[in-house]
């Protein structure tokens, strides 16, 4: 019995020597040739193809890469102006004004006024009788007290107000003539359920 065989012949494409092999210098990317078979009547071939192949490293690289440019481009600009210094003057006093060796300690009297009020008129109600004597009184008190705290030749004006607290906005405002450079003020504010009171203490230095 004759049986026919069937021939199988493989032949490799023709290569070009001077042509370089075929890399990648790519981070994360590298080019690899696979042979493939072609069959047909009685012959096989061989041809070679590319394949990219892609690895986990180089796309985390390339993925931090993009996200710093996004980050770079946001950020704006700095931009460096050269400008000439600016030198201070100070202030000039005037010829006129009093200079004294120790100016009026402001926030040391208010923080007496403010212990002050809560001690003297948390148990008291208002009433429009008892309180017209009651401003005079704090007066006096308020005087006697920060005058232990206030330098020679300063004079005091103190002045009180005690009003009905009916859950209403107030505010006392007062407008004086002095020199700035050697006078002073402080002022305190109290509330309970049924009174507010404002003290203002003017300090004007005396020559």
């Amino acid at each position: 019995m004759n049986r026919k065989m069937s021939r199988v012949t493989f032949q490799e494409s023709p290569k070009d020597e001077r042509a370089p092999k075929q890399t990648s210098s790519a981070v994360g990317t590298g080019v690899k040739s696979t042979p493939q078979f072609q069959v047909g009547n009685g012959s096989a071939t061989r041809t070679g193809s590319t394949e990219a192949a892609f690895t986990l490293k180089g796309l985390l690289a390339a993925k931090r890469l993009t996200k710093e440019l996004k980050i770079r481009a946001s950020k704006p600009r700095l931009r460096i102006h050269h400008r000439k210094p600016v030198t201070i003057i100070n202030d000039q006093v005037p010829v006129g004004s009093a200079i004294p060796k120790e100016k009026f300690p402001s926030s040391e009297a208010e923080r007496l006024i403010g212990e002050y009020l809560p001690s003297r008129l948390s148990a008291v109600s208002y009433d429009p009788e008892t309180c017209a004597t009651l401003t005079t009184k704090l007066c006096d008190e308020i005087k006697n007290m920060v005058k232990r705290a206030t330098p020679p030749r300063y004079k005091l004006i103190c002045s009180v107000t005690i009003g009905s607290n009916d859950s209403e906005d107030i505010m006392v405002t007062s407008q004086c003539l002095w020199d700035p450079h050697s006078d002073n003020f402080t002022s305190c504010s109290y509330v309970n359920k049924t009174m507010f009171c404002v003290v203002s203490v003017y300090a004007v230095y005396v020559e």
